[in-house]
């Protein structure tokens, strides 16, 4: 089954998940410190690839299937190239790239991109959830899926935003603000003030062919027909194991080809990773979906992975393991862990709301003829407080003696390889062990443990200071405070950019009238860029709102095309517009801005040839649409509305 017809199978989620979905989406900023129900994972590397954990100031050496969280810095080389899947997002990295996943909540997903080049290709996002991508100059987001292409060029302190699909709103500081039409591209020098100028867009290169070679793989991945599109590494199982659909426990997926004695979370090891603690990292390299998601049982002599319900938003697990504890051999304490079985539950030995606890059972359980999924699991054996708990008996797990895995407490901390270390522990000592909800060896000091660099990469170990989608600049790491954009000195125009062309605005091109008057667009074949001024503009007098610009007949686009929505109104023009020349920047206070005006029906831009060894842009295939049909039925004020920052 392609992605794009997964769309049909949310439509059966029940009702009781949707519900409960939509509660923790609700309680999210009031949740005790819930981790993200999402995480990331580096799905491809090729080349050089560093990573410097969320919380570290040195890098290691990155490598796939790596859990990537909040604060995680990716960094390419030369020869580097990286993937980045969350959700059903997909975010390509080029070479000489700096990438960092800065947030990954229920509400919106963000990425920043210092210098380099990224690919983001996103096929459905949660209801109610957004994407960005900060960069030094300003931000682009979008609130249904879409398809963008964002460069950074750091020596000219200068970002570019090519919408590729949808719908994309690109601001920056003071306000600003400018929506983007499939096939438009458009520069952002500076940051305060910042100067806007419209390109025309590059045809596809070596990053733009690879996305498209990734997202051909996993269009056709059978997986899907069984597990939910949002589960990273789904589309992987197909290639290394087989289904067997119509079980007691629903279909179940056997790997192959495995060593005799395999047994889930045996080969792998465990790292200390921010907000999780400890976070299994499995050696299989078709590992990571069913070792963060769904069931392990022991099906006709074989180990099967259950999934959840294929049309629930799954939420990402560290681990699916119940730990043991209290075991000595040789003087040593041992740590024992074994897979969790179809109906039981999970228990974050992180800090995690109950709703958190509900949805993280939910959403990987599906209901079968052996399997009965309870309504909630927050009691389901009188434990009122995790993270009070030391000792859980009265649960009886059909893995506990068939599937164990045991080391030393020092070596789990140390990283070491768990099937190298594993010490043997019979089915008598695990009997008599004791059923813990966290494991007792201490996570170490450093966030995360990685093999060294191979490389050291070539940008500074501090974290890039990056414009969010309000505007304001904001390191990019979990927890920073916005602060507003300092005010620099700036030239009278952007830089030429090598390789590009510049082009006159789309006679719709509309800022925020907060960030001041902008001259109307002529027909020069370069014009110069014009700053968004960093002090306020004149408060507007209200005014008659001007006559309805005349249809521009479209010009058959590089991109493919998407549906023209129908013109609406221009706003009133500030009644004392500032002149075109460049203002001084005043630090002074920002106003409050108000929402953008909506926008008049944008036109495809010019055509430009193809550079010569590019294929015609019809070749690239369409991508699949997001995952949630309610996009096309979505009042189209509302969502303008939703995409643009309060």
């Amino acid at each position: 089954m392609k992605l794009n017809a997964l769309a049909t199978v949310k439509s059966l989620l029940p009702a009781a998940i949707v519900g409960s979905f939509l509660a923790l989406a609700s309680v999210s900023a009031s949740a005790q410190d819930d981790p993200p129900p999402q995480a990331g994972r580096l799905s491809s590397v090729s080349g050089t690839v560093s990573i410097q954990a969320a919380g570290a100031d040195g890098w290691g050496q990155a490598f796939a299937n790596l859990p990537i969280g909040p604060g995680d810095r990716i960094f390419t080389d030369r020869d580097g190239r990286a993937e980045i899947q969350i959700g059903q997002t997909y975010v390509r990295i080029g070479p000489n790239s700096d990438v960092s996943l800065v947030n990954a909540a229920v509400d919106y997903i963000s990425f920043g991109v210092a210098q380099g080049a990224i690919h983001v290709h996103s096929t459905g996002l949660w209801q109610g959830q957004s994407f960005g991508v900060n960069t030094p100059n300003g931000s682009a987001s979008f609130n249904q899926g879409g398809e963008l292409r964002v460069d950074v060029m750091p020596d000219d302190d200068a970002s570019i935003f090519t919408d590729l699909a949808y719908d994309v709103y690109v601001s920056g500081a003071n306000g600003y603000g400018q929506d983007l039409a499939n096939g438009q591209a458009l520069e952002l020098a500076g940051s305060n003030p910042v100067y806007p100028q419209w390109l025309q867009a590059n045809g596809p290169d070596d990053l733009d062919y690879w996305s498209q070679q990734r997202d051909q793989q996993l269009a056709h991945a059978n997986s899907y027909r069984y597990v939910s599109p949002e589960i990273p590494g789904a589309a992987e199982l197909d290639a290394a194991g087989e289904w067997l659909p119509g079980t007691d426990y629903g279909a179940i997926w056997f790997p192959n080809n495995v060593p005799a004695g395999w047994a889930p979370y045996h080969y792998g090891h465990w790292v200390n990773h921010a907000p999780w603690g400890w976070v299994w990292v499995e050696d299989e390299p078709w590992g990571y979906a069913p070792f963060h998601y769904g069931r392990w049982v022991q099906f006709s002599g074989r180990w099967g992975w259950v999934p959840g319900p294929p049309a629930a938003h799954p939420v990402w697990s560290p681990a699916l393991v119940v730990f043991a504890g209290g075991i000595h051999i040789g003087g040593f304490g041992i740590s024992a862990w074994f897979p969790l079985g179809p109906g039981e539950p999970y228990r974050p030995w992180y800090p995690a709301s109950p709703r958190y606890i509900d949805q993280v059972n939910l959403s990987n359980m599906g209901e079968s003829r052996r399997v009965h999924v309870e309504k909630t699991y927050v009691n389901i054996v009188n434990v009122t407080n995790v993270t009070n708990v030391t000792n859980v008996t009265n649960i009886t797990y059909v893995n506990r003696t068939s599937g164990v895995t045991a080391m030393r407490n020092d070596d789990m901390s140390s990283g070491k390889p768990a099937h190298q270390a594993a010490v043997v522990v019979n089915a008598q000592q695990m009997q008599q062990a004791q059923i813990v909800t966290r494991p007792e060896p201490k996570p170490p000091a450093v966030a995360v443990i990685t093999k060294p660099v191979a490389k050291p990469a070539a940008v500074k170990a501090e974290r890039p200071t990056l414009i969010n989608q309000k505007g304001q600049a904001v390191v990019a790491k979990p927890g920073a405070v916005p602060v507003a954009v300092p005010v620099k000195a700036a030239p009278p125009v952007a830089k030429p950019l090598p390789g590009r062309v510049v082009v006159a605005p789309p006679p719709t091109a509309k800022p925020n009238p907060a960030a001041g008057h902008m001259p109307a667009a002529t027909p020069a074949a370069a014009p110069a860029a014009k700053p968004v001024p960093a002090a306020p503009a004149p408060k507007p007098v209200p005014a008659t709102p001007a006559a309805k610009p005349a249809p521009v007949q479209p010009v058959a686009p590089a991109a493919k095309p998407v549906p023209q929505p129908a013109a609406k109104p221009v706003p009133p023009s500030p009644a004392a517009p500032l002149a075109a020349k460049p203002v001084t920047p005043v630090p002074a206070a920002k106003p409050t801005t108000p929402p953008p005006a909506p926008r008049p029906a944008t036109p495809a831009p010019a055509a430009r040839p193809a550079p010569a060894p590019a294929p015609p842009a019809a070749a690239k295939p369409a991508p699949p649409p997001p995952a949630k049909p309610a996009k096309d039925n979505k009042d189209k004020d509302t969502k303008d509305k939703d995409k643009k920052p309060n």
